[in-house]
């Protein structure tokens, strides 16, 4: 696909409303809003570290074409180095480039606005590592142990905080930032802590204990915080996810998970243990704290490789399961929110995530 025909079938489409005359009342016009409807979705490709080999996919909902490299056909430059994670945040795109140690910061079209870097006192660069956002801030973990938030208007980062070694993802909740710290290159002694950051400043709250080395991070409309940790992946402690409780605080241990997405209070995760033969898809209500199925895979359907990443398509509800086996390109699966096979397309090397665009 040309990249101006790429441009203009994505995002020619924005919201609007329109007005109409009442035949009952010629004075009361009757708005009609647009609904919202999925326009495309974007892979981010993590690539292999050390070869500059990050790439951005794109596919069309409508035409099921998918464009492969789209940062490099509209920049006319690589992306980078180990792209780690994606956000999209009001018009902007964030990218974080832990092999480059950079964020890419990009309009919806994938065109680069700033390219963002932040250096240690020593002059040498943070890693950028996971993004989240609320209240008009983006806040980002560095890998070599820091949280900073950055201004979505200058694009410059401003605050950075000391949170321990090798923070992974983060959410908001309860006017707070909830960050795994793994301490992962520590292995086998890694962290056991959830630093919790007041949202506004930054400040430490307190740490919480969890299993040994957390990793994922996410929190429901309620305000409880949900947190993956890899153990020592399998050896003694599993893949473990656990629920912080929002008001006092206590973790409780809610089954055994290595992936996970929620959309409207529901938890989509994977099983799957490196040296166990079969691996669970496992739907959880968050808000009722219950489970809803293990397997919402319905059709049968098995990957070729093994599940890489998992993300949810906020106004289908379709389910998005990223497949790699780390050495060639990855395929994303689509499954309806029923679990059945929708569509499968190849995307980069090591697929991390599906992030979505809408007509809104």
């Amino acid at each position: 696909m040309k990249k101006n025909e790429f441009l203009l079938g994505v995002f020619l489409s924005t919201a609007f409303i329109l007005p109409f005359t009442s035949c009952e009342n010629d004075d009361e016009p009757v708005v009609v809003e647009i609904p919202e409807v999925t326009e495309g979705v974007y892979v981010l490709n993590n690539g292999k570290y050390g070869s500059n080999n990050a790439t951005l996919s794109y596919y069309d909902v409508t035409s099921k074409t998918v464009v492969s490299d789209v940062f490099s056909s509209v920049n006319g430059r690589k992306l980078g180095d180990t792209a780690q994670d994606m956000l999209i945040y009001g018009s902007k795109m964030y990218v974080a480039m832990y092999g480059s140690k950079q964020i890419e910061v990009m309009d919806k079209q994938g065109k680069s606005l700033k390219t963002l870097t932040s250096k240690n006192a020593d002059n040498s660069l943070h890693q950028p590592r996971c993004f989240t956002s609320a209240n008009g801030k983006v806040y980002v973990s560095f890998f070599d142990g820091y949280v900073g938030v950055i201004d979505t208007t200058s694009l410059e980062i401003g605050t950075i905080v000391p949170v321990g070694l090798n923070p992974e993802q983060l959410t908001v909740a309860n006017n707070k930032v909830y960050v795994a710290v793994s301490e992962g290159l520590n292995y086998p002694n890694t962290g056991t802590k959830v630093a919790v950051l007041n949202a506004s400043t930054l400040a430490e709250v307190t740490k919480i204990d969890v299993v040994k080395n957390p990793i994922n991070v996410l929190s429901d409309s309620q305000g409880d915080v949900y947190v993956i940790s890899m153990g020592d992946y399998g050896t003694t402690a599993n893949n473990t996810l656990q629920r912080i409780d929002k008001q006092t605080q206590a973790v409780t241990t809610v089954m055994d998970a290595t992936i996970m997405t929620i959309c409207n209070d529901t938890i989509y995760a994977i099983y799957s243990q490196w040296n166990q033969p079969t691996v669970s898809y496992i739907k959880y209500d968050a808000k009722n704290e219950k489970l809803i199925s293990n397997n919402f895979i319905t059709d049968g359907t098995k990957l070729t490789n093994g599940p890489a990443c998992i993300k949810v398509d906020p106004v289908t509800g379709n389910i998005y399961i990223g497949d790699s086996d780390y050495q060639t390109n990855g395929d994303m699966y689509i499954f309806s929110r029923e679990g059945k096979l929708i569509n499968k397309f190849e995307v980069g090397l090591n697929p991390v995530g599906a992030f979505f665009i809408s007509n809104k």
